[in-house]
């Protein structure tokens, strides 16, 4: 109760004395108020307004300003006397951009159940030591309320959170902006106590001849510093941290996501919360199966498919997403087992990977050189990065930080680190890497894994490559990887060689057990389990985009408009962009085509108004072509359709007989490498 009182008394607090207002302008302040009002909830916040949703409520100040437009400013102010100033302080530009870049630790400081006992705790005992506390009848900002602030400041300091301190520097900013109120302030003690300091002892340790060691462990010795440097465990696997790993002089700590996970008694494990059981399912060519993870049960989930090797799921809305190459759609299911749902009909051909924005609500795809936005229902769909590929392969994305990572197996492999909202795009992995198949992200340690199906690794490094280290390095064990997830701390993938589904440590690789064994070959396979795909707020809650919104680095975002339309100038808005080259596609998808895709063989509106009323022509004759090597081009064509990444031995002795015969052309080997990698059948 006390917790509630404090709560609302700052937001809501009328003074004895009022400026005039009169009945009209009453009503209308306190109900133009009324929103702001409800993040006064001492049952699912601590003395303020939570910061993990910000924007929402910075938005709701904007309506609140809005509303009030006309209203005499101190008749305002005298209804709601701290609003303006505590909302004006929590939505000023640079505060605002330091709590995005702090979403994350904001909101496990806010579901920290330790750190509310703390403070309920300690309220409790100031309560029953101190039986004159305020009252709602008697209010006044007293050396009591000071106190109680001060509680939580103590709770905060010695929650020990060492990976979020930018965090808690900003719960006590806040905090400090709640101290001062009308004319009255208390001084809160911010700083963290030190601990006496024990007298320096020098950390080498020679001998005689000169050989030196470190006294202490977690420390080594630099023979040409000629001194101890701190190992930084973090950046190796002798730290051990299922997650997050601090580094402090001569030691680590690990951490772990307080929303779904909990410290083992080892002070390394991230052990799950919940006891709920996660599913895998795996996308089997002409059906879709889901199976525990103990391999002991099996269901199907969807047959009478075509060719489908890539799928994701949607933990909110219970579906799973999955192309089907063969009938050329994209479908989304929902788990209850109802009819699927078309999500795209049009451009599936050259497909070859969907990852779910579960934040924004999109669907990323790889379709031969491009990467893809699109809403989940489809309706909105646009090229985010255009020409960036040759011959794309896996895709996964990390909202939390606005990143999605792809990889291409061409004769120049890599993986790249691109921005969500279309900004950057960056190749992070380049070298000692050639058959990329699969990648898959560690959202809570901040980690990308991938799969190497011809150096047979799985390798992980950090989101901007560095750190670079091998997981699992046995052709045995690994020895054609199609795809690849985590979860927990256990690494789960395909592998076409096995027929079936396996697992392994995520940081040793130890532990390599087969899951299940598969009739067919395996394709992609993902876990359906909340942890997953954790919620946090996000400014496409807030943004109004009227078709796409892409998020960014440190959790910013912008609206986005799909193909067709263009955006307008308020930022949130989308108007078709026809004009005379373009056609319009009618119907309920009011877009424009160029006229450059106008029966090209390729349905670019949903409708096919694009691809009707077309002629057949003969083919025009190609001067471009070399008359020299177009007839033997015709004989190699034949030998260009093997089967599977099996047959790449194959292919490399019709390479190197190709350059004997065509010596000319042995500068641009590499394009028919990639021609000939792109002519197989079975990805």
């Amino acid at each position: 109760m006390l917790v509630a009182f404090l709560v609302a008394a700052f937001i809501v607090y009328v003074p004895t004395t009022t400026a005039e207002c009169d009945l009209i302008e009453e009503a209308i302040t306190l109900q133009c108020i009324s929103p702001l009002v409800e993040y006064a909830n001492a049952d699912r916040y601590v003395l303020h307004p939570p910061l993990s949703e910000i924007d929402q409520m910075c938005h709701q100040f904007k309506e609140y300003k809005r509303c009030t437009t006309g209203i005499q400013p101190d008749c305002r102010r005298s209804r709601a006397p701290n609003v303006e100033r505590m909302y004006e302080g929590m939505c000023e530009e640079n505060f605002l951009r330091l709590v995005r870049e702090e979403l994350l630790c904001l909101t496990q400081l806010e579901r920290d159940t330790k750190l509310r006992e703390c403070f309920v705790n300690r309220t409790n005992t100031l309560r029953d030591e101190d039986p004159g506390h305020p009252s709602a009848g008697n209010l006044t900002y007293s050396s009591y309320e000071c106190l109680i602030t001060q509680t939580y400041i103590d709770c905060l300091l010695e929650s020990n959170y060492k990976t979020c301190k930018e965090a808690v520097k900003l719960e006590m900013a806040m905090l400090s902006l709640l101290a001062y109120r009308n004319g009255s302030h208390c001084v809160l003690n911010t700083a963290t106590p030190k601990k006496r300091p024990e007298p320096e002892k020098q950390l080498e340790q020679c001998d005689k001849r000169g050989n030196c060691k470190c006294r202490l462990n977690g420390y080594y010795y630099d023979k040409e510093k000629r001194k101890c440097i701190d190992v930084d465990e973090c950046v190796t696997a002798e730290s051990g941290c299922s997650q997050k790993c601090v580094n402090h002089p001569g030691s680590y700590e690990c951490t772990c996501d307080p929303g779904y996970y909990r410290l083992a008694s080892n002070n390394k494990t991230c052990i799950r919360n919940d006891k709920d059981p996660m599913w895998l399912f795996f996308a089997h060519g002409q059906s879709i199966w889901n199976i525990s993870l103990s391999g002991g049960s099996f269901e199907l989930q969807k047959a009478g498919l075509q060719k489908t090797a890539v799928l994701d799921v949607d933990i909110m809305e219970r579906r799973i997403f999955y192309a089907d190459v063969g009938s050329n759609s994209i479908e989304r299911l929902d788990l209850d087992g109802t009819f699927p749902q078309t999500v795209q009909k049009y451009d599936v051909d050259g497909l070859e990977g969907i990852a779910v924005d579960w934040i924004g609500r999109n669907l990323y795809s790889l379709r031969k050189a491009d990467v893809i936005v699109q809403t989940l229902t489809g309706k909105y769909r646009r090229a985010l990065y255009k020409g960036v590929m040759r011959l794309p392969r896996a895709i996964a994305v990390h909202p939390a930080r606005g990143l999605m990572f792809v990889t291409d197996w061409s004769s120049t492999a890599f993986i790249a680190a691109a921005t969500m909202d279309g900004s950057s795009f960056k190749k992070i992995i380049t070298e000692r890497i050639t058959w990329p198949n699969a990648v898959t992200v560690d959202i809570y340690a901040d980690k990308i894994y991938w799969a190497d199906a011809y150096n047979d690794v799985i390798e992980v490094a950090a989101l901007d490559g560095s750190g670079r280290r091998t997981i699992i390095s046995d052709s045995g064990t690994v020895p054609h990887v199609f795809a690849l997830t985590v979860a927990d701390d256990l690494l789960y993938w395909s592998d076409w060689t096995y027929r079936g589904l396996l697992r392994a440590d995520k940081l040793s690789g130890d532990n390599v057990t087969v899951v299940a064994q598969t009739a067919l070959l395996p394709y992609g396979l993902k876990i359906f389990h909340p942890s997953v795909q954790p919620h946090f707020p996000s400014l496409c809650d807030t943004l109004g985009c009227s078709q796409l919104c892409l998020l960014g680095p440190n959790r910013t975002a912008k609206c986005g408009c799909g193909e067709g339309y263009e955006l307008h100038k308020n930022g949130n808005n989308c108007t078709s962009n026809c004009d005379s080259n373009h056609i319009e596609c009618g119907g309920t998808e009011a877009k424009c085509v160029s006229m450059l895709y106008l029966c090209d063989g390729i349905s670019h509106c949903q409708s096919h108004a694009d691809e009707t009323n077309c002629r057949e022509f003969p083919p025009p004759n190609d001067d471009s072509s070399s008359p020299i090597i177009a007839p033997e081009w015709l004989l190699w064509k034949n030998f260009l359709t093997p089967s599977s990444h099996l047959e790449l031995s194959r292919m490399s002795l019709i390479l190197f007989v190709f350059q004997l015969t065509f010596p000319s052309l042995t500068c641009v080997a590499s394009e028919f490498v990639d021609l000939f990698l792109a002519n197989l059948s079975l990805r």
